[in-house]
C-alpha cells in the first residue's frame, strides 16, 4: 500500500506542476484544493465518506469545473481507495440489495432507453432557451438526467454502507450529517439578509435561491430530511455531545426550512414534529411545543403568515381551469390537469425519462415547466405503471426496515432514534411529494435520503429475521450494538 500511495503523490506533485500552465491559476486552486484530502482519502477511504456527506448537500453551491469538479473527484477517489484497501483486506463487501436494482435502477435504466428518441422534442419544445442546444444534446441528456445522478448517489450509498459496517462506532456518521446541515443552512440565512428588497419581495420571488443553485423546494426538502433523524436522536441518545450536535443542527436545519418559504417542506416538517411529539407522549414537551408554535406564528412578519397560511382563508379557492386563477397551488393542479392524458399515451412503460417536457401540453405552450411538480405524476408519466408498481413497492420495504430497526432493543438508543426520525422523514418527503419533488436525484436535495439507504444498506433487511443476530449480514458483529442488560 505504501509503494501505492507514494506513485499517487508523484503524480499529483506533476500535475499541479503543471496545471497552472495549462488551466490557468483559479482553475489549478481549485483542482488543489479537490486534491488536498486525498493522502487522508487513500490512507482510510471512510475519510472520502465524510467528506462525501458534508459535498453533497452544498454541491449546487460548488464551483463547476466540467469534467473534473469536486464531487466527481471525491467520488472517484474514495471509490478508487475503496477498492485499495479492499485488496489488502479481508472484510466483506456490503453490496445494495436486489430490489434496488429490481425495484428503481432497472425502470429508470428503461425509462431512459424510452425516452432517447423523444429528446429532439424536448429540444424543439424549449428552443426558445439559452442552453436547449447543448442541454438536449441526447449524449449530454443522458448523461445529466441519467448517468451522472446515479454515480453520485448509488456510489455514496454503497460507500456509507461499507464504511459504517466497518465502524466501531457507527453513530459518528450520525454527527457527520449533523455538521452537513450547517452550511446549506447558513447560505440560505445569508441569501435571504441580503437580498435587495423586504420579506415580502423575497417570498414571491421563489427563485431567490437560484444563485445557490437549487430552487427554494429543494432547499425545503433536504432540511426536511434531515430534521427527523437529528430530531429523533437529540431526543434518544445518551450521549451528551452528540444530543447537543444534532440538536443544534436540528435548530439550524429549521431555520433554513422555514426561510425557504416552501410550504410543502412545512408539511413534511410538521409530520415530523408531530410524530416525535407523539411518541414520546411527554405532556409538558407538547404542551411546550405548542406555546412555542403558537408564539412563532404571532410574532411571524405578515408576509410569511400569507405564505405559509395560504390555503386557510376563506377566499382561498381556486379555479384550476385557468392558470392565473390557480393561486392556492400556484397553478399546479391546473397543470396536472393538462398533463394527466399523458399517462393514457403508454400507461405500462411510461414515455421515458423527463417526459413532461415532450408533453403534448409543452409542445403547445400551455405548460412550460419540465416537470409536473409532482413525483407520483412523473413517475407514471415517465415509468408508467409498472413502474410505479416497482418504486412503490421499494419504499415500501425501506419504511418496514425503518420500521424494524427502529424497535431493535439490541441496538444503541442512537441508532434506533436515527432510524425512527428516517422513518418519519421519509413519510413526510412522500407528503411532499404530492406537490413538488424528483424521485431522480438531481440536486443535493436528495442526500439525507441517500444516507438513509446507505444506512440501511449497512444494517441488512432486518424483515424477515427474528432476533436482531439474524437480521445482520455475516460481517454483523463489527455494527455496535446496544450491551446486553446486567443479570
Amino acid at each position: 500500500m505504501t509503494w501505492v500511495l507514494a506513485g499517487l503523490m508523484a503524480i499529483f506533485a506533476v500535475v499541479m506542476g503543471v496545471a497552472p500552465s495549462l488551466l490557468g491559476a483559479k482553475i489549478s486552486l481549485m483542482i488543489f484544493l479537490a486534491m488536498l484530502p486525498l493522502p487522508l482519502i487513500l490512507k482510510d477511504y471512510r475519510i472520502g465518506v465524510v467528506f462525501l456527506t458534508l459535498a453533497l448537500p452544498m454541491s449546487s453551491m460548488l464551483p463547476p469545473i466540467r469534467g473534473l469538479n469536486l464531487l466527481n473527484f471525491l467520488t472517484i477517489a474514495t471509490l478508487g481507495a475503496f477498492v485499495l484497501q479492499g485488496m489488502f483486506s479481508t472484510t466483506k463487501t456490503v453490496w445494495p440489495p436486489v430490489r434496488l436494482l429490481g425495484c428503481f435502477l432497472l425502470p429508470v435504466t428503461i425509462g431512459m432507453v424510452v425516452a432517447w428518441p423523444h429528446i429532439p422534442e424536448a429540444a424543439r419544445n424549449y428552443a426558445s432557451s439559452a442552453t436547449a442546444a447543448q442541454a438536449y444534446e441526447p449524449a449530454t441528456y443522458a448523461l445529466n438526467r441519467f448517468l451522472k445522478p446515479l454515480f453520485y448517489y448509488v456510489s455514496y450509498a454503497f460507500l456509507l454502507a461499507n464504511a459504517i459496517r466497518g465502524s466501531q462506532r457507527p453513530e459518528r456518521f450520525i454527527a457527520v450529517l449533523a455538521a452537513s446541515v450547517l452550511l446549506p443552512a447558513m447560505a440560505v440565512a445569508y441569501t435571504v439578509a441580503t437580498y435587495p428588497g423586504s420579506l415580502g419581495d423575497v417570498i414571491q420571488d421563489r427563485e431567490f435561491l437560484a444563485a445557490r443553485g437549487m430552487h427554494a423546494n429543494r432547499f425545503g426538502l433536504l432540511f426536511a430530511l434531515a430534521c427527523g433523524p437529528l430530531l429523533f436522536v437529540s431526543g434518544a441518545t445518551t450521549t451528551r455531545w452528540l444530543r447537543w450536535v444534532t440538536l443544534l443542527a436540528f435548530v439550524a436545519a429549521t431555520v433554513g426550512l422555514l426561510l425557504s418559504f416552501s410550504r410543502g417542506a412545512l408539511l413534511a416538517y410538521l409530520i415530523v414534529v408531530s410524530a416525535y411529539l407523539l411518541h414520546h407522549r411527554r405532556i409538558r414537551t407538547m404542551a411546550a411545543g405548542a406555546v412555542l408554535i403558537g408564539a412563532a406564528l404571532l410574532a411571524a412578519p405578515d408576509a410569511v403568515k400569507e405564505r405559509f397560511g395560504t390555503g386557510l382563508r376563506a377566499d382561498a379557492l381556486s379555479d384550476t381551469t385557468d392558470l392565473a386563477k390557480d393561486d392556492l397551488t400556484a397553478g399546479r393542479v391546473h397543470g396536472w390537469l393538462l398533463l394527466l392524458p399523458e399517462v393514457a399515451r403508454s400507461p405500462m412503460l411510461g414515455r421515458g425519462l423527463g417526459s413532461t417536457q415532450w408533453s403534448e401540453a409543452v409542445a403547445a405552450g400551455q405548460y412550460r415547466a419540465t416537470h409536473p411538480h409532482n413525483i407520483y405524476l412523473e413517475i407514471l408519466m415517465d415509468l408508467g405503471m409498472i413502474g410505479f408498481a416497482a418504486m412503490a413497492y421499494w419504499i415500501f420495504r425501506e419504511l418496514r426496515s425503518l420500521r424494524r430497526w427502529g424497535r431493535d432493543p439490541g441496538l444503541s438508543a442512537d441508532m434506533r432514534g436515527y432510524f425512527q426520525g428516517a422513518r418519519y422523514a421519509l413519510l413526510g418527503m412522500l407528503a411532499m411529494a404530492a406537490t413538488t419533488g424528483d424521485y431522480m436525484p438531481y440536486s443535493g436535495a436528495h442526500t439525507y435520503l441517500w444516507f438513509m439507504f446507505g444506512v440501511l444498506f449497512a444494517y441488512g433487511d432486518g424483515v424477515v429475521a427474528t432476533t436482531p443476530e439474524a437480521a445482520l449480514p455475516p460481517s454483523g458483529p463489527s455494527l455496535r450494538r446496544a450491551a446486553p442488560p446486567a443479570a
